[in-house]
């Protein structure tokens, strides 16, 4: 089946650019463009979802970012497209799939779509924002600055009523959960990770010790395993001791 695609953009020749890319790659289908956001928000909202909302950010009487608010139930992935790179925080909040930064290319544009849809069709890739091993997180609450996460390096998520910590081998860092939701959905189905209690992940990679109901990784760091995680983490621990054949056992 075909990947259904709505273009927002109020330069028309930025949208007609995304439009040419998106004739490029089969399996994309355009349903409507708009260069007016109001007139997006007023169509679209009485319309059937769609699988992807290309948006640009700076636009007059309604900003990308809000209508992305408005309109994020309307479709199973956002897209902004925008020659600004301060706006990546407020794209976060509002749970954006991708950030393709004006002037991009052909081959940027198809490896976007390819995250999302590696195969081509509409069945969504399980770990597609991980496929280069890391994700990016704001430093400081509302402020531009963003600190890179590099998968390997990750130690421990742990959620904390609005807030989630990734700790690292590095340093910890803090920032609201409303962020991370899609993140900490796709690393509790990550093979690198295990959860061992209801508001901790930890990476398998940086277990040092298992003593009793409690794990020390990587960093000194102890977390202890939840009775109704056990069965789960004792399966993992199962298909990875190394049992002596010559012990006796």
């Amino acid at each position: 089946m075909s990947i259904s695609c709505i273009a927002i953009d109020d330069d028309p020749h930025s949208l007609e650019s995304l439009m040419a890319y998106m004739n490029k790659l089969p399996g994309l289908e355009l349903v409507q463009s708009f260069t007016e956001p109001l007139e997006a928000l007023a169509e679209i909202s009485d319309a059937n979802p769609v699988d992807i909302i290309f948006m640009d950010v700076e636009m007059p009487s309604l900003s990308g970012i809000d209508l992305a608010a408005l309109l994020r139930t309307k479709t199973k992935h956002l897209i902004f497209t925008t020659a600004h790179t301060r706006y990546a925080i407020d794209a976060f909040k509002v749970d954006a799939d991708a950030y393709l930064l004006k002037p991009y290319s052909m081959v940027h544009f198809a490896r976007t779509i390819n995250n999302l849809y590696p195969t081509g069709k509409k069945e969504d890739a399980a770990f597609s924002i991980f496929e280069d091993h890391f994700f990016y997180m704001p430093l400081h609450g509302d402020g531009s600055d963003l600190i890179r996460i590099d998968l390997n390096e990750l130690i421990s998520v742990e959620e904390s009523g609005d807030e989630v910590r990734f700790k690292t081998t590095h340093d910890s860092f803090t920032s609201a959960k409303s962020n991370f939701i899609k993140t900490i959905q796709i690393l509790k189905q990550h093979p690198a990770f295990i959860q061992i209690n209801a508001s901790v992940m930890v990476s398998k990679q940086h277990i040092k010790s298992v003593l009793g109901n409690r794990v020390l990784l990587s960093g000194e760091l102890f977390y202890t395993i939840a009775p109704s995680y056990e069965l789960m983490f004792n399966r993992f621990l199962k298909d990875h001791v190394n049992i002596n054949p010559d012990s006796g056992e």
